[in-house]
């Protein structure tokens, strides 16, 4: 262990915290290893052995963002409420639609980070990519077996994911963010489920 009374696991996390408080505070292009190391009391070396360089410690401020979405769309997919199938799909894109536009309007630097990550495609961001698409199968699959829409849930999901892009793609979100979309989106997805009835 450390001087620091932290193990290495402890030492990533708390970098990660202190890298998305120096973000929020002085944007993320302000941002240095070196002064994430003094806020951490470790060596800039020590540092290193977790993170490549800048744009790695902004990834795992991104990567962590995104584990916390799925975990928000997964308890969604539990349907702890008992709606419909319908409605549970429903639910699921006001999700995805409120967590975007929540951090956009609160924490626009990290957001912006997450944005250049996105549209790189890290393995992380494949790795939530995957995730949505596993929740949503799950979801339409459940709609076609209850007979509340017809089509085979993989050829679903590219429809459903084209009809909502402006509400869950980075750029068009922060695009909108300044504008009330989720009757909208609601509208879409009753139209894409007329359509599939």
């Amino acid at each position: 262990m450390p001087k620091t009374g932290l193990t290495p696991e402890q030492i990533k996390d708390r970098a990660i915290e202190c890298t998305i408080a120096r973000m929020r505070k002085f944007g993320h292009e302000k941002v240095r290893l070196s002064d994430i190391a003094k806020d951490l009391g470790v060596s800039h070396a020590a540092l290193y052995s977790h993170f490549a360089d800048k744009a790695a410690l902004f990834d795992a401020v991104s990567e962590r963002w995104l584990r916390g979405l799925d975990g928000e769309l997964d308890a969604v997919c539990a349907n702890e409420q008992k709606l419909d199938s319908l409605a549970l799909l429903t639910e699921w894109f006001l999700t995805l639609h409120r967590a975007k536009c929540t951090k956009v309007r609160n924490d626009p630097e990290l957001y912006r980070a997450f944005n250049f990550s996105a549209l790189i495609e890290k393995p992380f961001v494949r790795m939530h990519m995957q995730n949505m698409d596993r929740q949503l199968n799950t979801l339409l699959k459940e709609a076609v077996e209850r007979k509340l829409l017809r089509g085979e849930p993989k050829q679903l999901i590219p429809i459903f994911f084209e009809a909502t892009m402006s509400f869950h793609h980075p750029i068009l979100v922060s695009q909108y963010i300044n504008e009330e979309r989720e009757d909208i989106l609601r509208n879409i997805l009753n139209v894409l489920f007329d359509g599939l009835k």
